[in-house]
Protein backbone atom coordinates (compact mmCIF):
# COMPACT_ATOMS: atom_id res chain seq x y z
CA UNK A 1 0.00 0.00 0.00
CA UNK A 2 2.74 2.02 0.70
CA UNK A 3 4.45 1.76 -2.09
CA UNK A 4 1.67 2.01 -4.62
CA UNK A 5 0.57 5.47 -3.13
CA UNK A 6 4.63 6.92 -3.28
CA UNK A 7 4.83 8.94 -6.77
CA UNK A 8 7.81 7.72 -9.03
CA UNK A 9 8.77 4.13 -9.94
CA UNK A 10 12.07 4.33 -8.68
CA UNK A 11 10.80 4.98 -5.35
CA UNK A 12 8.30 2.56 -5.20
CA UNK A 13 10.51 -0.13 -6.21
CA UNK A 14 12.83 0.69 -3.17
CA UNK A 15 10.41 0.56 -0.82
CA UNK A 16 8.27 -2.34 -2.38
CA UNK A 17 12.16 -4.04 -2.12
CA UNK A 18 12.22 -2.58 1.57
CA UNK A 19 8.92 -4.36 2.67
CA UNK A 20 10.02 -7.94 0.74
CA UNK A 21 13.10 -7.85 3.01
CA UNK A 22 10.82 -7.16 5.71
CA UNK A 23 8.02 -9.96 5.27
CA UNK A 24 11.12 -12.37 4.90
CA UNK A 25 12.49 -11.49 8.31
CA UNK A 26 9.14 -11.93 9.50
CA UNK A 27 8.87 -15.53 7.92
CA UNK A 28 12.21 -16.30 9.39
CA UNK A 29 11.06 -14.93 13.35
CA UNK A 30 7.67 -17.40 12.55
CA UNK A 31 9.80 -20.02 11.88
CA UNK A 32 12.10 -20.25 14.56
CA UNK A 33 9.13 -19.45 17.03
CA UNK A 34 7.30 -23.30 15.14
CA UNK A 35 11.30 -24.92 14.98
CA UNK A 36 12.39 -24.75 18.84
CA UNK A 37 13.64 -28.33 18.10
CA UNK A 38 16.08 -27.28 15.81
CA UNK A 39 19.90 -27.97 16.66
CA UNK A 40 22.63 -24.63 17.57
CA UNK A 41 24.14 -24.83 14.24
CA UNK A 42 20.89 -24.62 12.32
CA UNK A 43 19.59 -21.90 14.24
CA UNK A 44 23.22 -19.80 13.65
CA UNK A 45 22.92 -20.92 9.94
CA UNK A 46 18.82 -19.04 10.46
CA UNK A 47 20.01 -16.02 12.42
CA UNK A 48 22.78 -15.18 10.25
CA UNK A 49 20.15 -15.24 7.10
CA UNK A 50 17.63 -13.16 9.12
CA UNK A 51 20.46 -10.90 9.94
CA UNK A 52 20.99 -10.50 6.35
CA UNK A 53 17.54 -10.26 5.73
CA UNK A 54 17.20 -7.40 8.33
CA UNK A 55 20.31 -5.36 7.05
CA UNK A 56 18.93 -5.10 3.62
CA UNK A 57 15.20 -4.26 4.98
CA UNK A 58 17.05 -0.96 6.52
CA UNK A 59 19.36 -0.15 3.53
CA UNK A 60 16.33 -0.40 1.72
CA UNK A 61 14.34 1.51 3.92
CA UNK A 62 17.44 3.82 3.75
CA UNK A 63 17.27 4.65 -0.34
CA UNK A 64 13.78 5.23 0.05
CA UNK A 65 13.91 7.79 2.82
CA UNK A 66 16.99 9.32 0.62
CA UNK A 67 14.63 9.71 -2.38
CA UNK A 68 11.67 10.78 -0.80
CA UNK A 69 14.23 13.27 1.54
CA UNK A 70 15.85 14.68 -2.00
CA UNK A 71 12.50 14.76 -3.72
CA UNK A 72 10.94 17.28 -0.97
CA UNK A 73 14.00 19.22 -0.45
CA UNK A 74 15.13 19.82 -4.19
CA UNK A 75 18.23 19.07 -6.11
CA UNK A 76 21.30 20.26 -4.17
CA UNK A 77 19.63 21.59 -1.69
CA UNK A 78 20.59 21.56 2.54
CA UNK A 79 24.15 20.14 1.78
CA UNK A 80 22.82 16.84 0.14
CA UNK A 81 24.27 15.95 -3.33
CA UNK A 82 22.39 16.92 -6.68
CA UNK A 83 22.87 13.29 -7.95
CA UNK A 84 20.53 14.24 -10.92
CA UNK A 85 23.44 14.31 -14.12
CA UNK A 86 26.32 14.91 -11.32
CA UNK A 87 29.02 12.92 -13.30
CA UNK A 88 28.58 14.76 -16.62
CA UNK A 89 28.48 18.26 -14.19
CA UNK A 90 31.69 17.59 -13.11
CA UNK A 91 33.13 16.54 -16.16
CA UNK A 92 32.00 19.77 -17.91
CA UNK A 93 32.77 22.33 -15.34
CA UNK A 94 36.74 20.29 -14.90
CA UNK A 95 36.86 20.25 -19.04
CA UNK A 96 36.28 24.10 -18.48
CA UNK A 97 38.14 25.31 -15.30
CA UNK A 98 40.66 23.12 -14.45
CA UNK A 99 43.31 24.05 -16.95
CA UNK A 100 46.51 22.26 -17.76
CA UNK A 101 45.19 18.85 -15.77
CA UNK A 102 43.87 16.75 -18.22
CA UNK A 103 45.49 13.36 -16.91
CA UNK A 104 44.39 14.52 -13.59
CA UNK A 105 41.10 15.82 -14.21
CA UNK A 106 40.30 12.15 -15.76
CA UNK A 107 41.26 10.60 -13.31
CA UNK A 108 39.26 12.54 -9.89
CA UNK A 109 35.90 13.04 -12.53
CA UNK A 110 36.29 9.01 -13.38
CA UNK A 111 36.20 8.34 -9.21
CA UNK A 112 33.77 11.17 -8.71
CA UNK A 113 31.42 9.29 -11.62
CA UNK A 114 31.72 5.77 -10.03
CA UNK A 115 31.14 6.75 -7.27
CA UNK A 116 27.84 8.39 -7.42
CA UNK A 117 26.11 5.78 -9.72
CA UNK A 118 27.08 3.58 -6.15
CA UNK A 119 23.92 3.33 -4.57
CA UNK A 120 23.33 4.06 -0.68
CA UNK A 121 23.93 0.35 0.36
CA UNK A 122 27.13 0.09 -2.08
CA UNK A 123 28.73 2.72 -0.56
CA UNK A 124 30.45 1.41 2.73
CA UNK A 125 33.14 3.79 2.60
CA UNK A 126 33.91 7.37 1.66
CA UNK A 127 35.34 7.94 -1.83
CA UNK A 128 38.94 9.40 -0.85
CA UNK A 129 41.36 10.81 -3.01
CA UNK A 130 44.88 12.03 -2.60
CA UNK A 131 45.78 14.80 -4.43
CA UNK A 132 49.57 15.41 -4.93
CA UNK A 133 51.44 18.44 -6.44
CA UNK A 134 53.44 21.81 -6.22
CA UNK A 135 51.10 24.99 -5.28
CA UNK A 136 49.26 26.63 -8.04
CA UNK A 137 48.62 23.98 -10.17
CA UNK A 138 45.04 23.52 -9.65
CA UNK A 139 44.20 21.11 -6.63
CA UNK A 140 42.12 23.15 -4.62
CA UNK A 141 40.50 24.92 -7.66
CA UNK A 142 39.45 21.03 -8.14
CA UNK A 143 37.63 20.30 -4.93
CA UNK A 144 36.53 23.87 -5.51
CA UNK A 145 34.79 22.86 -8.67
CA UNK A 146 33.66 19.87 -7.13
CA UNK A 147 31.45 21.42 -4.49
CA UNK A 148 29.98 23.61 -7.24
CA UNK A 149 28.87 20.43 -9.55
CA UNK A 150 27.82 18.35 -6.31
CA UNK A 151 25.36 20.72 -4.79
CA UNK A 152 24.46 21.94 -8.30
CA UNK A 153 26.02 25.50 -7.59
CA UNK A 154 26.62 26.47 -10.84
CA UNK A 155 25.91 29.10 -13.14
CA UNK A 156 23.45 27.59 -15.46
CA UNK A 157 21.26 25.78 -12.93
CA UNK A 158 18.90 26.83 -10.20
CA UNK A 159 18.36 25.58 -6.53
CA UNK A 160 14.13 26.38 -7.44
CA UNK A 161 13.58 24.06 -10.38
CA UNK A 162 10.50 25.93 -11.44
CA UNK A 163 12.83 29.69 -11.81
CA UNK A 164 15.36 29.06 -14.10
CA UNK A 165 18.17 31.51 -14.86
CA UNK A 166 18.72 32.76 -11.92
CA UNK A 167 22.30 32.56 -9.88
CA UNK A 168 22.69 30.25 -7.43
CA UNK A 169 24.32 30.90 -3.50
CA UNK A 170 27.52 31.53 -3.02
CA UNK A 171 30.17 28.43 -3.16
CA UNK A 172 31.99 27.67 -1.30
CA UNK A 173 29.57 29.89 1.33
CA UNK A 174 25.40 29.30 1.39
CA UNK A 175 24.99 27.59 -1.45
CA UNK A 176 27.09 24.38 -0.40
CA UNK A 177 26.88 24.39 3.13
CA UNK A 178 28.18 20.83 3.00
CA UNK A 179 31.66 21.20 1.53
CA UNK A 180 34.35 21.70 4.50
CA UNK A 181 37.84 22.99 4.33
CA UNK A 182 40.27 21.66 7.05
CA UNK A 183 44.22 23.19 7.28
CA UNK A 184 46.14 19.98 8.50
CA UNK A 185 48.22 22.93 10.09
CA UNK A 186 45.70 24.40 11.87
CA UNK A 187 45.74 21.18 14.01
CA UNK A 188 49.18 20.86 15.04
CA UNK A 189 49.48 22.25 18.48
CA UNK A 190 52.09 21.01 21.51
CA UNK A 191 49.32 18.72 22.97
CA UNK A 192 48.47 15.64 20.40
CA UNK A 193 45.39 14.16 22.28
CA UNK A 194 44.18 18.05 22.10
CA UNK A 195 45.12 17.82 18.27
CA UNK A 196 42.70 14.79 17.62
CA UNK A 197 40.26 15.63 18.97
CA UNK A 198 40.16 19.15 17.46
CA UNK A 199 40.17 17.06 14.25
CA UNK A 200 37.72 14.85 15.21
CA UNK A 201 35.32 17.23 16.26
CA UNK A 202 35.40 19.38 13.56
CA UNK A 203 35.07 16.49 11.23
CA UNK A 204 32.42 14.49 12.80
CA UNK A 205 30.03 17.62 13.81
CA UNK A 206 30.27 18.44 10.34
CA UNK A 207 29.32 14.71 8.90
CA UNK A 208 26.31 14.97 11.63
CA UNK A 209 24.90 18.00 9.83
CA UNK A 210 25.69 16.90 6.40
CA UNK A 211 26.02 13.36 5.57
CA UNK A 212 26.61 14.26 2.09
CA UNK A 213 29.95 16.53 2.17
CA UNK A 214 32.85 17.24 0.37
CA UNK A 215 35.81 17.45 3.46
CA UNK A 216 38.79 18.44 1.81
CA UNK A 217 41.97 18.30 4.52
CA UNK A 218 45.21 20.35 3.32
CA UNK A 219 48.73 19.11 4.08
CA UNK A 220 47.52 15.92 5.16
CA UNK A 221 50.62 14.69 5.63
CA UNK A 222 51.54 17.32 8.53
CA UNK A 223 48.77 16.21 10.81
CA UNK A 224 50.43 14.22 14.05
CA UNK A 225 50.11 11.06 14.99
CA UNK A 226 46.73 10.95 17.05
CA UNK A 227 44.74 13.10 14.95
CA UNK A 228 46.30 11.14 11.33
CA UNK A 229 45.03 8.01 13.18
CA UNK A 230 41.36 9.59 13.84
CA UNK A 231 41.26 10.31 10.31
CA UNK A 232 42.19 7.28 9.21
CA UNK A 233 39.41 5.30 11.14
CA UNK A 234 36.79 7.30 9.43
CA UNK A 235 38.72 6.82 5.96
CA UNK A 236 39.05 3.18 6.21
CA UNK A 237 34.93 2.69 8.02
CA UNK A 238 32.75 5.77 6.56
CA UNK A 239 31.32 6.11 10.35
CA UNK A 240 32.16 7.32 13.65
CA UNK A 241 30.20 5.73 16.62
CA UNK A 242 30.75 2.07 16.07
CA UNK A 243 32.52 -0.54 17.96
CA UNK A 244 35.18 -0.15 14.84
CA UNK A 245 35.24 4.05 16.03
CA UNK A 246 34.80 4.70 19.51
CA UNK A 247 33.82 8.05 19.17
CA UNK A 248 31.30 9.83 21.11
CA UNK A 249 28.56 10.23 17.74
CA UNK A 250 27.54 7.98 15.78
CA UNK A 251 27.65 9.11 12.10
CA UNK A 252 27.53 7.24 8.84
CA UNK A 253 28.79 9.37 5.75
CA UNK A 254 29.78 6.61 3.15
CA UNK A 255 28.20 9.02 0.73
CA UNK A 256 30.89 11.42 1.34
CA UNK A 257 33.84 12.07 -1.09
CA UNK A 258 36.76 13.27 0.81
CA UNK A 259 40.19 15.10 -1.05
CA UNK A 260 43.58 14.88 0.95
CA UNK A 261 45.62 17.72 -0.48
CA UNK A 262 49.82 17.23 -0.43
CA UNK A 263 52.53 18.79 -1.37
CA UNK A 264 54.31 15.79 -0.37
CA UNK A 265 55.74 13.99 -3.78
CA UNK A 266 55.72 17.29 -6.13
CA UNK A 267 58.96 16.40 -7.29
CA UNK A 268 58.43 13.16 -8.19
CA UNK A 269 55.70 15.06 -10.31
CA UNK A 270 57.64 17.29 -11.24
CA UNK A 271 60.34 14.76 -12.98
CA UNK A 272 57.95 12.30 -14.35
CA UNK A 273 56.61 15.02 -16.34
CA UNK A 274 60.26 16.70 -16.92
CA UNK A 275 61.27 13.32 -18.55
CA UNK A 276 58.05 12.45 -20.49
CA UNK A 277 57.86 16.22 -21.77
CA UNK A 278 54.68 16.53 -20.33
CA UNK A 279 52.19 15.26 -18.05
CA UNK A 280 52.64 11.18 -18.06
CA UNK A 281 50.13 8.13 -19.12
CA UNK A 282 49.56 5.00 -19.47
CA UNK A 283 52.41 3.15 -17.92
CA UNK A 284 54.49 6.08 -16.60
CA UNK A 285 51.04 7.30 -14.81
CA UNK A 286 50.75 3.86 -13.21
CA UNK A 287 53.96 3.92 -11.98
CA UNK A 288 53.98 7.42 -10.89
CA UNK A 289 50.29 6.79 -8.30
CA UNK A 290 52.33 3.73 -7.03
CA UNK A 291 55.58 5.54 -6.12
CA UNK A 292 53.03 8.58 -4.12
CA UNK A 293 51.44 5.70 -2.51
CA UNK A 294 54.68 3.87 -1.70
CA UNK A 295 56.04 7.36 -0.51
CA UNK A 296 52.98 8.05 1.46
CA UNK A 297 53.01 4.00 3.31
CA UNK A 298 57.03 4.96 3.77
CA UNK A 299 56.29 8.30 5.65
CA UNK A 300 53.44 7.01 7.70
CA UNK A 301 55.69 4.30 8.39
CA UNK A 302 58.69 5.69 9.32
CA UNK A 303 56.57 8.30 11.78
CA UNK A 304 55.94 5.40 13.97
CA UNK A 305 52.51 5.87 14.74
CA UNK A 306 50.68 2.09 14.06
CA UNK A 307 51.88 -1.04 13.38
CA UNK A 308 53.14 -1.81 9.86
CA UNK A 309 50.56 -4.06 8.88
CA UNK A 310 47.90 -1.27 10.22
CA UNK A 311 49.61 1.67 8.04
CA UNK A 312 49.17 -0.52 4.71
CA UNK A 313 45.66 -1.00 5.81
CA UNK A 314 44.87 2.73 5.87
CA UNK A 315 47.03 3.56 2.86
CA UNK A 316 44.53 1.15 1.14
CA UNK A 317 41.55 3.26 2.41
CA UNK A 318 42.61 5.90 -0.11
CA UNK A 319 41.14 5.31 -3.29
CA UNK A 320 43.25 7.07 -5.51
CA UNK A 321 46.58 9.16 -6.04
CA UNK A 322 46.32 12.22 -8.45
CA UNK A 323 49.20 14.20 -9.31
CA UNK A 324 48.87 17.65 -10.72
CA UNK A 325 51.27 18.56 -12.92
CA UNK A 326 53.65 21.48 -13.10
CA UNK A 327 51.98 23.96 -15.76
CA UNK A 328 54.08 24.92 -18.49
CA UNK A 329 53.61 27.71 -21.01
CA UNK A 330 50.77 26.23 -23.37
CA UNK A 331 48.75 25.40 -19.42
CA UNK A 332 49.45 29.22 -18.09
CA UNK A 333 48.30 30.75 -21.34
CA UNK A 334 45.49 28.84 -21.45
CA UNK A 335 44.59 30.10 -18.18
CA UNK A 336 45.46 33.59 -19.02
CA UNK A 337 42.93 33.76 -21.89
CA UNK A 338 39.76 32.19 -19.61
CA UNK A 339 40.65 35.01 -16.96
CA UNK A 340 40.53 37.58 -19.39
CA UNK A 341 37.34 36.03 -20.48
CA UNK A 342 35.90 35.98 -16.79
CA UNK A 343 36.95 39.44 -16.69
CA UNK A 344 35.19 40.51 -20.01
CA UNK A 345 32.45 38.81 -18.61
CA UNK A 346 32.07 40.08 -15.63
CA UNK A 347 32.74 43.83 -16.88
CA UNK A 348 29.85 43.76 -18.99
CA UNK A 349 27.27 42.29 -16.82
CA UNK A 350 28.45 45.51 -14.84
CA UNK A 351 27.98 47.79 -17.20
CA UNK A 352 31.06 49.33 -17.38
CA UNK A 353 32.04 48.16 -20.97
CA UNK A 354 30.47 46.82 -23.84
CA UNK A 355 33.02 44.43 -25.24
CA UNK A 356 36.69 43.31 -23.95
CA UNK A 357 38.94 42.27 -27.30
CA UNK A 358 42.24 40.96 -27.33
CA UNK A 359 44.67 38.86 -29.80
CA UNK A 360 47.34 36.07 -29.64
CA UNK A 361 49.86 38.77 -29.03
CA UNK A 362 48.18 40.08 -25.86
CA UNK A 363 48.09 36.71 -24.66
CA UNK A 364 52.17 35.89 -24.93
CA UNK A 365 53.17 39.63 -23.90
CA UNK A 366 51.12 38.71 -20.65
CA UNK A 367 52.14 35.12 -20.39
CA UNK A 368 56.39 36.52 -20.56
CA UNK A 369 55.21 38.66 -17.22
CA UNK A 370 54.65 35.32 -15.78
CA UNK A 371 57.99 33.66 -13.75
CA UNK A 372 59.13 30.35 -15.20
CA UNK A 373 61.62 27.84 -14.04
CA UNK A 374 62.97 26.28 -17.53
CA UNK A 375 59.68 24.58 -18.63
CA UNK A 376 56.93 25.17 -15.95
CA UNK A 377 55.40 28.30 -14.45
CA UNK A 378 57.01 28.85 -10.55
CA UNK A 379 54.09 29.72 -8.89
CA UNK A 380 51.45 27.61 -11.50
CA UNK A 381 48.86 29.40 -11.93
CA UNK A 382 48.92 31.77 -9.08
CA UNK A 383 50.41 34.43 -10.44
CA UNK A 384 48.30 34.70 -13.54
CA UNK A 385 45.71 36.84 -11.18
CA UNK A 386 48.46 39.12 -10.19
CA UNK A 387 49.97 39.61 -13.43
CA UNK A 388 46.33 40.53 -15.10
CA UNK A 389 46.08 42.95 -12.08
CA UNK A 390 49.23 44.59 -12.79
CA UNK A 391 48.61 44.87 -16.57
CA UNK A 392 44.96 44.51 -17.46
CA UNK A 393 43.47 46.19 -14.93
CA UNK A 394 45.95 49.27 -15.48
CA UNK A 395 44.96 49.49 -19.09
CA UNK A 396 42.20 50.13 -18.22
CA UNK A 397 42.04 52.61 -15.90
CA UNK A 398 44.86 54.71 -17.60
CA UNK A 399 41.79 54.52 -20.92
CA UNK A 400 39.20 55.45 -18.75
CA UNK A 401 41.77 58.33 -17.04
CA UNK A 402 41.98 59.04 -20.60
CA UNK A 403 38.88 59.36 -21.48
CA UNK A 404 37.46 61.98 -18.69
CA UNK A 405 40.49 64.01 -19.10
CA UNK A 406 39.17 64.50 -22.90
CA UNK A 407 35.87 65.03 -22.11
CA UNK A 408 36.89 67.41 -19.50
CA UNK A 409 34.37 66.25 -16.66
CA UNK A 410 35.54 64.16 -13.35
CA UNK A 411 33.23 63.25 -10.20
CA UNK A 412 32.22 60.15 -8.47
CA UNK A 413 31.43 56.80 -10.33
CA UNK A 414 32.49 58.94 -13.56
CA UNK A 415 35.32 56.26 -14.38
CA UNK A 416 32.98 53.38 -13.95
CA UNK A 417 30.77 54.89 -16.53
CA UNK A 418 32.97 56.34 -19.08
CA UNK A 419 33.65 53.13 -21.10
CA UNK A 420 30.04 52.11 -21.17
CA UNK A 421 28.17 50.54 -24.06
CA UNK A 422 31.96 51.09 -25.23
CA UNK A 423 34.00 48.09 -26.86
CA UNK A 424 37.83 47.99 -25.66
CA UNK A 425 40.52 46.08 -27.55
CA UNK A 426 43.86 45.05 -25.94
CA UNK A 427 47.11 45.74 -27.91
CA UNK A 428 51.04 44.98 -27.30
CA UNK A 429 52.12 48.29 -25.94
CA UNK A 430 54.99 49.88 -27.95
CA UNK A 431 57.17 50.69 -24.63
CA UNK A 432 56.46 47.15 -23.05
CA UNK A 433 59.05 47.76 -20.07
CA UNK A 434 56.56 50.51 -19.14
CA UNK A 435 53.43 48.67 -19.73
CA UNK A 436 53.01 44.84 -21.53
CA UNK A 437 49.58 45.78 -22.96
CA UNK A 438 47.43 49.14 -23.53
CA UNK A 439 43.64 49.05 -23.62
CA UNK A 440 42.08 51.84 -26.68
CA UNK A 441 38.38 51.93 -28.23
CA UNK A 442 37.87 49.55 -30.86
Amino acid sequence: RIASATPGARDRRVIARACVALAILCGFQLAFAREREKTVETWRRALDVARRGADAAVRYARDARDALDRRARGCGRDGWFCEEALCARTRALTTRELLGQDVGAALVVDAVCDHAEKSSRDREKPLVMSLHGSPGVGKSLFHRILARAAYNATRESDFDSGRRGRRNEACPGAGCPGYKVIFGTDYVVRERETQARMLRDAVTRHLEKYPESVVVVEEYDKLGCPARGMLKQMLEHGSAGTGANPFDRNVTFGRSIFVLEANMGFMDVHDASAAGGGAPTGDELTALQRKLKDGLFEKWTSDGCEDREDTLKVVGAIDIFVPFVPLDRAAVKAIVHAQLERRGETKKARRELARLEWDDRVLEALVNEVEFEGEYAIEGGKEVAIVLSRCVTRALRVLAETEIARAGTDGVGVRARVLRDRVVRLKPSTAPATAPVVAVLA
